[in-house]
């Protein structure tokens, strides 16, 4: 039943990728992690977030296609952010929510890369935000609609409305300094991007991309047997991944849920990754960042879980290609 959730991919290769968070590129991003070294900033109003350098989600988003080839057309094209651009409601000449919402970043976006024609392939869910639009350039590709895709996602949300949303809502973590799958801490709210350019060919291949909705609750996963199902796809594709970068926000659901299902399948035994007590969660881009400080891995192939706000789950594998 599992397998039917999941897509398999054949003619999808990761070919490259840049990423920005609190702590520094794709690069350095993973060294803090394997250092366990935290990047973050004790805010007095809303304890510790992670901050990257000075500019909205459009910003960000550029700096990070900036540091990719230029891409091939035909080109399919995304750069999501789960919120829209927040800076546009005060800009915006029109219906603020025109410009703002979160799709018309990608339009914008792909004007000012001069990128021309190009197929859209944005993806809005929640915190998985990344890897949706991911796969979604991934099955341009793999459709033969595309010869290559520029996907990813961006978001730089630390302000009053949405911290204090997530504060009234329990899960951040505050002036207590986050941790995953210990004592429920919350999470430190973090600024970041990441963008990879999918090609025929590449130092990465892509196997596999489950998506998968959990509607059982408006606001979190809360069926135990979704992600069971998601991880039992993924298996059934790309069995024996040397590495799962989990979700891991730290929050008491999230964390339980997850670790439920990472507990029970031949997967239990193989080794965890979590990001955000070191570098924050950086929201829909999260699921971007963390992959693209992942592919520094020494490992051959590995899993990414992304869970999503109202129930949204995705998760992806990945191989690297031999030389």
């Amino acid at each position: 039943m599992g397998a039917a959730h999941a897509c398999a991919y054949r003619r999808v290769a990761i070919a490259a990728w840049a990423a920005l968070s609190a702590a520094g590129d794709a690069h350095a991003t993973w060294q803090a992690i394997c250092e366990q070294r935290r990047c973050l900033a004790l805010d007095p109003e809303w304890g510790w977030v992670g901050r990257c350098a000075a500019g909205d989600q459009e910003e960000l988003a550029l700096a990070v296609c900036r540091r990719l080839p230029r891409p091939q057309a035909p080109l399919a094209f995304g750069m999501a952010t789960s919120k829209g651009t927040l800076a546009q409601h005060a800009a915006a000449a029109g219906p603020p929510w025109l410009a703002a919402w979160p799709g018309a970043a990608s339009a914008r976006l792909a004007a000012r890369l001069q990128l021309g024609l190009h197929l859209p392939v944005c993806c809005v869910a929640a915190c998985s935000t990344a890897l949706a639009t991911l796969l979604a350039g991934a099955d341009a590709l793999e459709r033969g609609q595309a010869a290559q895709a520029l996907v990813g996602a961006a978001e730089a949300s630390l302000t009053p409305l949405i911290l204090a949303g997530f504060r009234n809502a329990g899960v951040l973590c505050g002036a207590t300094l986050p941790q995953a799958f210990a004592a429920p801490t919350g999470f430190a709210p973090a600024e970041g991007a990441a963008a990879f350019l999918l090609a025929e060919r590449g130092p990465w291949r892509l196997l596999a991309g489950v998506r998968l909705g959990d509607a059982e609750h408006e606001t979190h996963c809360l069926d135990p047997l979704s992600l069971g199902c998601a991880l039992e796809a993924l298996w059934d594709l790309a069995p024996r991944p040397e590495l799962i970068v989990c979700h891991a926000t730290g929050t008491a659901h999230g964390d339980a849920y997850e670790g439920a299902a990472l507990a029970r399948g031949p997967w239990a035994a193989v080794p965890r990754l979590c990001a955000k007590p070191w570098i924050g969660h950086t929201l829909g881009a999260s699921g971007g960042v963390e992959l693209a400080a992942a592919l520094q891995a020494p490992c051959q192939r590995l899993w990414k879980l992304s869970l999503g706000f109202g129930g949204h789950i995705v998760a992806l594998a990945v191989e690297r290609m031999l030389r």
